[in-house]
């Protein structure tokens, strides 16, 4: 996302913000950030990533699907952050860092998005552009959240542009992209064009380019027109606000690439990522099994209370060393915390000793889980030039035995692919029904039963909350679910098709579902022969 994009969506995003309460955090992937926010009339979901060649920051109606676990850091974030309001938001737009304040009254908490260093939370903010430059309205002219002036924005000069190919290093607003704009237009028409950029005032439109020949060069926004010479042969599609343009990017990062083919699997970062996690793992097993070891401090110290008036000592002192003799005869000298008595000591010792029993157990599974993902990711990766051969139309992950995850595979579920290349999922009992809904589903999949009676409930995958589905995947996602259900017998269904977002599960009744919005009913004849033309082998 290029940084002048990033101040207009600032603008745009902050009364979208302002006041209302963050409920959870998560991570789908690395990099990839998803705040939910109180329900209100704007989109309850921020999406946020800061990987060094793909910053995408919008507001949606729909979240990624996140992992079985979060990480260490989303747990730690949750504890510091969550549930707080929002009560300011600032921006630094030229690094393109978002500050979000976060209070229930007092001195707010900042959550600091930043495209460089990612998602922190900071004691306050520091060198944020000036209410009039970063678009924020309603803060006092002559300070910031810290209580100094904050610096101004600096634009270099047309001749400066011009002269200087890494202008971007000192002038990080000053992209590539755009000093390869400002070569090849006329003088006159380049120097207007930073005019109107520099005055932060709103552009005649927002440009999203995407690429025709190759389906996997990323998307383009900018807040002005690219020239011929600079997007060549790329699809022009003009947005009314910044915030339309930031959804297409963020929907080709957060939706399309997560369900892309191969994209369950690390690439080179990612690899090096996990191997990072296994150092660290190691590291906390080290540091478990030392607390481990405490216990046998602990159980010493509580076997010699009674011998700790010969040393003029009593449970209640507070030393920095404790000499005991061991069963061998042996003396010991064990070094205590001087701010606690021997007593609280000994406790402190017990409860790490247990702390670190049940560490190990967790540790051990993640480092098992860890280690599969590694030997999929160095057996199971393609080299650059396979990827690239690959299909540019994306199948889910559940769409091949190959990609499927583990919790799909372990439910009785039929599986077809429709003629348009959609999974289709039904389950084959009441427990596979609930599971399908309540655990495998996307809130922007469609949900197939059969109307006004019992049958399966049958999900039809989307690669994102708007991929449009052509009318033959859905009727034949409507036939299946009508060949698995009363109508089986009758020639002909009708099926009602809704989102899994409008389907609530009845609790205590597995396979019992109420539904709060239909989509559409429809009334689709049946083939016997369906199952057979479009099942997936197991």
């Amino acid at each position: 996302m290029e940084a002048l994009l990033f101040r207009h969506v600032m603008d745009e995003i902050r009364p979208m913000l302002v006041g209302r309460r963050l409920e959870r955090i998560y991570a789908p992937q690395p990099g990839w950030w998803t705040f939910r926010l109180q329900p209100s009339d704007h989109p309850r979901f921020l999406l946020f990533s800061h990987h060094p060649s793909a910053v995408a920051l919008m507001l949606a109606s729909e979240a990624p699907r996140n992992p079985d676990h979060p990480t260490s850091q989303v747990m730690r974030l949750r504890k510091q952050v969550q549930g707080r309001r929002i009560q300011e938001l600032h921006s630094d737009w030229v690094h393109r860092c978002l500050y979000l304040g976060l209070g229930h009254g007092e001195a707010p908490v900042w959550l600091s998005l930043d495209a460089r260093h990612g998602v922190s939370v900071i004691n306050r903010i520091q060198n944020c552009p000036p209410p009039h430059t970063s678009g924020i309205r309603g803060l006092p002219p002559d300070k910031s959240a810290t209580g100094t002036r904050p610096k101004e924005c600096v634009w270099p000069s047309w001749e400066e542009i011009r002269s200087n190919p890494n202008i971007w290093q000192t002038h990080p607003h000053i992209s590539p992209l755009l000093r390869h704009t400002l070569d090849v237009l006329a003088e006159e028409q380049g120097r207007s064009l930073l005019d109107d950029l520099r005055s932060g005032g709103p552009p005649e439109g927002y440009y999203v380019y995407r690429a025709v020949s190759q389906a996997r060069k990323p998307l383009i926004a900018t807040p002005w027109p690219l020239p011929d010479r600079v997007r060549q042969n790329q699809v022009e599609q003009v947005c009314s606000s910044a915030l339309e343009a930031a959804r297409h990017l963020a929907e080709e990062l957060f939706f399309f690439r997560q369900s892309a083919p191969g994209a369950s699997h690390p690439n080179a970062l990612e690899h090096k990522r996990m191997v990072r996690l296994r150092r660290n793992l190691e590291a906390d097993e080290h540091r478990l099994r030392g607390y481990i070891q405490l216990a046998a401090q602990a159980e010493m110290v509580r076997h010699h209370l009674y011998q700790l008036p010969l040393q003029q000592l009593t449970p209640r002192s507070k030393v920095e060393k404790l000499i005991l003799t061991d069963t061998q005869g042996q003396t010991i000298e064990l070094g205590l915390d001087p701010r606690v008595t021997i007593l609280e000591n000994m406790q402190r010792w017990f409860r790490l000793a247990e702390k670190g029993r049940r560490g190990l157990v967790h540790v051990q599974h993640r480092r098992e889980s860890l280690e599969k993902k590694l030997l999929e990711a160095q057996g199971e990766s393609l080299p650059h030039g396979d990827r690239d051969a690959q299909p540019t139309r994306p199948l889910q992950p559940n769409s091949t035995s190959g990609n499927r995850n583990k919790k799909e595979r372990s439910l009785p579920l039929h599986r077809f692919l429709s003629s348009d290349g959609f999974v289709l999922l039904r389950g084959k009992n009441q427990k596979a029904n609930h599971q399908l809904l309540t655990k495998l589903a996307s809130p922007f999949d469609f949900w197939f039963h059969a109307a006004n009676g019992p049958g399966a409930h049958l999900i039809l995958k989307r690669d994102t909350p708007y991929q449009d589905v052509p009318d033959r995947s859905l009727e034949q996602a409507a036939a299946l679910a009508g060949l698995a259900s009363h109508f089986a017998a009758a020639g002909q269904a009708s099926i009602i098709c809704a989102q899994v977002k409008h389907v609530r599960p009845v609790k205590g009744t597995p396979g019992m579902a109420i539904v709060d919005r239909v989509l559409k009913t429809l009334h689709v004849p049946l083939d016997p022969d369906l199952e057979n033309k479009l099942r997936i082998a197991s």
